[in-house]
């Protein structure tokens, strides 16, 4: 079985490749850029994928993630590791693999109703900084990137059905805090990827 990706679906890829400008020590909010479009795509196709069990897409998939540089974060299922074995499982034919070089990091994580995921992170001074979120079905989710020594809000937004993004050039090399907070009466899936 092979995914057909709606026309709608193949629109809001194209959409991705639109940038958001970073300032200094101010974020920005803006759509998602590369490589991080390639990263949500990757997501989303290989779990739709995993539902139905198309091994090409799992592979596909998987191989958008390689070429993307993600790794997942601390704790989290590598999912190209996982859509490959599943894809090998069904009879799939692998491609050879390709080292993993450092890169973005993903989550795939679900929060409950008016809950909030709080994850700290640091970033290099002088260069971009970038957290990405994209929701998996309805449901509507609040991004806060904050200082982590003061508690400074540097970007604040929603987030609905597109993805979205804050970036900023932090000073220092120093941890920031990312919170996630759902701001409806269900379940809300979602994917965050940093940089």
């Amino acid at each position: 079985m092979r995914i057909a990706l709606p026309a709608g679906l193949v629109c809001a890829f194209v959409l991705l490749a639109v940038t958001g400008c970073a300032t200094q020590e101010r974020a920005s909010v803006g759509s998602v850029a590369e490589p991080d479009g390639q990263i949500l795509a990757a997501l989303d196709i290989g779990l739709r994928a995993e539902e139905i069990d198309d091994g090409a897409g799992m592979l596909a998939a998987a191989s958008l993630l390689d070429g993307a540089g993600a790794n997942p974060a601390e704790g989290e299922d590598n999912l190209a590791l996982r859509w490959r074995d599943r894809a090998e499982a069904l009879g799939e034919t692998l491609p050879p693999l390709r080292g993993r070089t450092a890169g973005p990091a993903y989550r795939n994580g679900v929060i409950g109703p008016g809950e909030a995921a709080l994850l700290r992170d640091s970033f290099h001074s002088g260069r971009a900084a970038r957290v990405s979120v994209q929701t998996r079905g309805s449901g509507t989710l609040r991004l806060a990137i904050r200082r982590a020594d003061d508690g400074e809000t540097l970007c604040e937004t929603l987030v609905t059905a597109a993805p979205v993004t804050c970036q900023w050039v932090p000073v220092w090399t120093e941890p920031f805090h990312i919170e996630v907070t759902n701001l409806t009466a269900g379940t809300v899936a979602y994917y965050l990827i940093t940089n």
